[in-house]
């Protein structure tokens, strides 16, 4: 009797946690571009934390017939269809249609090696309508090319300007005091952090930059001090009276570390980049550290305020191509 029992339990236990199992289980949720579904083979769409459908750009794209670009340097995802030219940034709620600056209420993301952007911003921003059906989880993208697109919606203050690549609007990247924004200062910083480096040939040691062009009133501050293993260093910056010390301040340049006979003399470098306004503090510095027995390499943006947080590239960096001695 007893063993009957537990066998009853053990079917009613069976069953509620199917039943269980069931109700939890989430619908996947649907693309579908005039009339046919998106497949998506190795990374599913999601409901992002403000509630945003995020899908991986280049499926969705390609279904609406636009051209994907993706520029790994800057983070920026570029949409085209037609007469519309969408930008996007990965973390940022600013966006661009046609070089006209535009606010998002969430982000472009970097998540299983593939770039999501939130689907409705970026399919009503190439002219398509856009349906939610909560019931199916499924969203319902309709674009007609032989038909007049969608208006646009109301562009940000400001006029956008491109330098080197980088979009620069004059009214939204810039903070209360006059400064250039935190973020917009990162994308700054890490281009010219991308096109310094450390080179070898003949048998001399250089240091080689292309400073990216910037806006009016602001000037790169850049301070490169390398440290030998007794500790003594060397510094190269715009500031210092040493001749064979000095660097310039933009365009492009080709030094000669003349100081560095021997590079298995040098322990670590210590290089800060920064974006600084002519008439007051920068917002922040790019904090580059580099040992040459690789024990030790880190690059984070350091804000002059803790209003911000430090962010973190070192994972991201490519050390080879900055460190070639």
């Amino acid at each position: 009797m007893l063993k009957k029992m537990m066998m009853i339990l053990i079917m009613v236990f069976a069953i509620t946690t199917l039943n269980s199992t069931v109700g939890v289980a989430e619908m996947p949720l649907r693309v579908v571009v005039n009339g046919d579904k998106v497949s998506f083979p190795d990374a599913q769409p999601f409901i992002d934390a403000n509630g945003r459908t995020q899908v991986p750009v280049r499926f969705v794209s390609e279904a609406l017939g636009a051209k994907v670009d993706w520029n790994g340097d800057t983070q920026k995802v570029t949409v085209a269809l037609n007469s519309r030219n969408v930008v996007l940034t990965i973390g940022l709620k600013k966006y661009e249609i046609n070089n006209k600056s535009y606010q998002m209420d969430t982000v472009a993301l970097l998540q299983e090696s593939r770039t999501f952007v939130p689907i409705r911003f970026v399919s009503e921003a190439l002219g398509a309508s856009v349906v939610w059906d909560q019931a199916t989880k499924s969203v319902y993208i309709k674009f007609d090319a032989n038909s007049s697109p969608a208006p646009l919606p109301t562009p940000q203050a400001g006029t956008v300007t491109y330098y080197d690549g980088i979009a620069f609007n004059n009214v939204t990247d810039v903070d209360e005091y006059g400064r250039i924004t935190v973020e917009k200062s990162k994308e700054f910083v890490l281009k010219l952090a991308n096109q310094l480096s450390f080179i070898k040939e003949d048998g001399k040691y250089y240091i080689k930059c292309d400073y990216p062009v910037i806006p009016e009133g602001y000037e790169w501050s850049l301070t490169i001090r390398i440290f030998n293993k007794d500790g003594s260093p060397i510094g190269y910056t715009p500031l210092t009276r040493v001749a064979d010390c000095q660097i310039p301040r933009q365009g492009s340049f080709k030094k000669e570390a003349s100081r560095v006979t021997e590079v298995n003399n040098i322990r670590n470098f210590s290089i800060g980049i920064a974006i600084e306004n002519l008439k007051m503090n920068d917002t922040g510095v790019l904090d580059i550290l580099y040992y040459m027995d690789g024990t030790n390499k880190r690059v984070e943006f350091v804000p002059y305020t803790s209003l911000y947080p430090q962010e973190e590239y070192t994972d991201n960096f490519d050390f080879n191509t900055m460190f070639q001695w």
